[in-house]
This record gives structure tokens, C-alpha cells and sequence, in this order.
């Protein structure tokens, strides 16, 4: 973390260069910032004639609403595009993403500056949400600490560019382990049912099937993890490659002392090492928040469908005819013209009881007594005992369990070897329950099944989603 605190931000940029991004227009600024960015893809350097940029900048204005826009307070009114272009350079000028330079035939060329273009790659980054590909930074970390032609410059060389991909895989696992606890956080908000299941399909889509699988298959950084290791251990054990990996940090990183330099250079690779080390960690945390997210996403859907006459059903049937209730007028406080039934299903009320945190001591009672024998006519019947372990049979077999969702899924499939969800039956609201579970469960190894969604959208009974395949796994 060295050298942090010793350049300021703000004596490389200017003081207003954010400004055009909190105005009210900051939403048009970023599409002409990305657009002027744009316009050097094809240049030598970020310098461009000042009429092609406009040009680019009316004819996007041409495509947007012909409303009148003032960009900044003092300012006329702009009213037709070309004037709404030079208002934006002005302004992208004035608050320092760029410059003009007047060249030998008088023509005016805009020029973006270099850390004007490094904050746009960022955003440009940000909305295109590229996945990353981990097994491309690890097999270059593992192919540059295996190229001994340039171990003739290790620092130069190998260390610089292990020390950027590792960095860069480091920021992208964090990046996944924040994108999920993002998908948990989303099903804790006020949901229906059919949000949370679109939800899970955004989350098996985006991470699940993509970066989440990858990671746990094709992209296993534990394939390269110890020969990566053992190689950053050699270059610090290894008395001459040290030296010259010293002395080309010395002079990339602009550091006089030679003593300093190695012990920095020494923390560096250290820092490396332990970054690798530290790797099932953050797996151990992912595939955590991963379980997590899938649970939790069917327990809250399961619950929110649940319409049975068992304790959780009950439950779940008041708190919906009290949502309404309550939510009927949205001025009214919770206790204005609110029947006062409603107000007394739930009550909170002290209880006492004595266990063994209580501050009162419990009496131990030194009397001893013979039990009393029990009656023989005491408990319940052996056939009634049969009919109740019928029936308590017969309500496991209509659950939703794992096993009984395979057990469906097998008899489905029989001799197919894959069925479409939209042809299974779904004239009752259990019949899509059941659709629920099947997609759920598909994703688990447990299942004997697997799913493919298809871009396809099915609508049946006023409940939409996305059509799927079912495939019988192959053991």
C-alpha cells in the first residue's frame, strides 16, 4: 500500500472534472463522453477535428427528444442540436475531460486527455458488466513464470505482469462474491413469487451457469495454483534472478535505496504468494453465499405460494389479508380506522419461566417418590396408530421434497430422454408449484435431472416464465 497518500487526485484532474457528471443532464453527458470516446477508435492518438466531433454529437441529438436544454446556470437557452453539441464540448472543456490544439493548417482538434480516457474504459467496463475470464489471467500468471527466456529481466518481464493478473483475478472473484450477496439482498426485498423466480433465472443466467460454473470447472485456479507458488518462491530463493528482479524494480519503480527495494520488491511477491494461499477462502465464501442465495430463494418461494390449512399456510394467509388490509390507503397510519381484531392476532407479552440462566435458584426436592403406573388403556390404538402413519405417509409423498420432485421427473422422462416443461400439466396453481421445484432442483447435483432454459416465455393461468428443457442426467 505504498505510496497512497503521496499523489492527490485532484493536482492530475481538475477540480470540476466531475461536475457534468452530477448535474441534471449527467445521464446525456455519459452518452457524449462515450461517443467522443468513440471517435478515436480509428485515430493515432485521442485528437480528432473539432467538426467531426460535433457532427457526432448533433447527429446524436437529432435522435433524442427536441426539447429545450440548459446546461448550465447564465447559459442561453439551446434549442436546436448543433448548438446542444458545442454547449456539451464547452463544458467537457471547462471541467478538464479535454482540450483544443490549433494545428499548422488552422483546423481545431479535440483532444481527450489520457486519464479522461482511462475514467471512460472504466464506465465503458461498468455497463457492459464483462464477465471475467479467470483462467486467462492464471494461465498468463503460469505461462510468464514459466518463460525462462525472460527470467533475463525478471521484474520487467514475469513479476510486473503476475503482480497486474493477480490483482485484476483478485478484483474479479471479489466482484463475483459481491454480485451474488447482491442477488441475496434482492430476494429479502418486498417480492411476489414470480419476481423472485424471474430473480433466480437472472442469477442462473448471469452467474450461476456463467462465472459461478467456471469457476468450479473450466476456470479452477487450483490447476495452476502450486507450480505458481512454488516459481514465486525460486525467483526469491534464486540469489541472482532476486538481483536482477532488484535491480529492474529500482529502476521501473523509480526507488534509489537498494535495501528498500528488495524489501519491497520481497513483500510484493510475498503478497502474491499469499493471494493464492488465501484463494479457498474467498471459494469457501462464495460457494457459502451461493448455497445461500439458492435456499433462500426457494424457501421464500415456497412460502409465498404455500395456501394449505397447516401452520405455515395459516400464517402466510394473514399476513397477505393484512398486507391488503393495511395497504388499502397508503395516507392512513398503522392504527387509523384499522378494525381493531386486526391489531390483537399478534401480541407481544412478557413470559417467566425458570431455566438454567435465571437468576432464581431452582429447588432441588430431596423427596423421593415412586412413579405412578401408567394404565394400559393409555396412548392410542394399534390401528388407529396405522391410519395415522398412513396419512402421514401419504402427506410426505405429496410434498415438494427432492426426492419426490426425481421421483416424478423419472417416471416424466421413463424412456425420453428429455421432456419440455410447458407440455407437463399445469391446470392448478400445484401444478406450478411443481414447475417451480422442477427448475429449482434442476440445478442441484443431487437431482438425477438437469435443466436448459430456453428464451421462450409461457404463460399460463396469469403466471409467466421462461420455458425449459428437463434432461435425464447421464451417471
Amino acid at each position: 500500500m505504498e505510496g497512497v497518500n503521496q499523489i492527490n487526485l485532484f493536482s492530475i484532474i481538475a477540480e470540476d472534472f466531475f461536475k457534468p457528471l452530477t448535474s441534471k443532464h449527467k445521464a446525456i453527458y455519459i452518452d457524449c463522453i462515450r461517443l467522443i470516446y468513440n471517435t478515436y477508435k480509428t485515430e493515432l492518438s485521442f485528437g480528432v477535428d473539432k467538426e467531426v466531433i460535433i457532427s457526432e454529437l448533433e447527429h446524436y441529438f437529432d435522435n433524442q427528444s427536441s426539447e429545450e436544454m440548459v446546461f448550465d446556470e447564465g447559459e442561453e437557452v439551446a434549442k436546436d442540436s448543433r448548438t446542444k453539441a458545442n454547449a456539451i464540448l464547452r463544458r467537457l472543456k471547462d471541467s478538464g475531460w479535454l482540450d483544443y490544439e490549433v494545428s499548422n493548417d488552422y483546423r481545431v482538434k479535440v483532444n481527450l486527455f489520457d486519464f479522461a480516457a482511462t475514467m471512460i474504459e472504466a464506465f465503458n467496463k461498468v455497463i457492459k458488466n464483462e464477465e471475467m475470464e479467470y483462467q486467462s489471467h492464471v494461465s498468463a500468471i503460469h505461462a510468464s513464470l514459466l518463460n525462462k527466456e525472460a527470467y533475463a529481466k525478471p521484474y520487467e518481464y514475469i513479476i510486473k505482469r503476475v503482480i497486474e493478473n493477480t490483482e485484476e483475478l483478485m478484483v474479479g472473484l471479489k466482484k463475483l462474491n459481491t454480485n451474488i450477496k447482491k442477488h441475496i439482498d434482492k430476494i429479502t426485498n418486498e417480492k411476489t413469487a414470480g419476481e423472485i423466480v424471474q430473480d433466480f433465472f437472472v442469477y442462473h443466467k448471469e452467474i450461476g451457469s456463467k462465472a459461478y460454473h467456471r469457476l468450479k470447472t473450466s476456470d479452477n485456479i487450483s490447476h495452476f495454483r502450486t507450480s505458481i507458488i512454488e516459481n514465486l518462491y525460486s525467483i526469491i530463493n534464486d540469489k541472482n534472478i532476486f538481483e536482477r528482479a532488484v535491480s529492474g524494480f529500482m529502476e521501473i519503480e523509480q526507488v534509489e535505496e537498494k535495501i528498500e527495494a528488495e524489501d519491497l520488491l520481497r513483500g510484493r511477491i510475498l503478497g502474491i504468494i499469499s493471494a493464492f494461499r488465501n484463494y479457498d477462502d474467498i471459494i469457501a465464501e462464495i460457494d457459502s453465499k451461493n448455497a445461500k442465495y439458492i435456499g433462500s430463494a426457494v424457501a421464500r418461494a415456497k412460502f409465498l405460494l404455500t395456501n394449505t390449512n397447516n401452520t405455515e399456510g395459516k400464517i402466510s394467509n394473514i399476513l397477505k389479508y393484512l398486507a391488503d388490509e393495511l395497504n388499502k390507503d397508503e395516507s392512513l397510519n398503522l392504527n387509523d380506522e384499522i378494525d381493531d381484531m386486526l391489531l390483537e392476532i399478534f401480541n407481544i407479552f412478557p413470559q417467566g419461566f425458570i431455566d438454567s440462566d435465571s437468576l432464581y435458584v431452582i429447588p432441588i426436592s430431596k423427596k423421593m417418590s415412586l412413579p405412578q403406573e401408567l394404565e394400559s388403556t393409555l396412548g392410542i390404538s394399534e390401528e388407529e396408530r396405522e391410519l395415522r402413519k398412513l396419512a402421514l405417509q401419504e402427506k410426505n409423498m405429496n410434498r415438494f421434497s427432492r426426492k419426490n420432485i426425481n421421483r416424478y421427473i423419472d417416471e416424466i422422462l421413463k424412456e425420453k430422454k428429455a421432456v419440455i416443461a410447458s407440455t407437463l400439466p399445469l391446470a392448478s396453481k400445484r401444478d406450478l408449484i411443481r414447475i417451480i421445484f422442477i427448475s429449482l432442483y434442476g440445478r442441484d447435483k443431487r437431482s438425477i435431472y438437469r435443466i436448459t432454459r430456453t428464451d421462450e416465455i409461457i404463460v399460463v393461468n396469469k403466471f409467466r416464465f421462461f420455458d425449459f428443457v428437463i434432461e435425464r442426467c447421464e451417471r
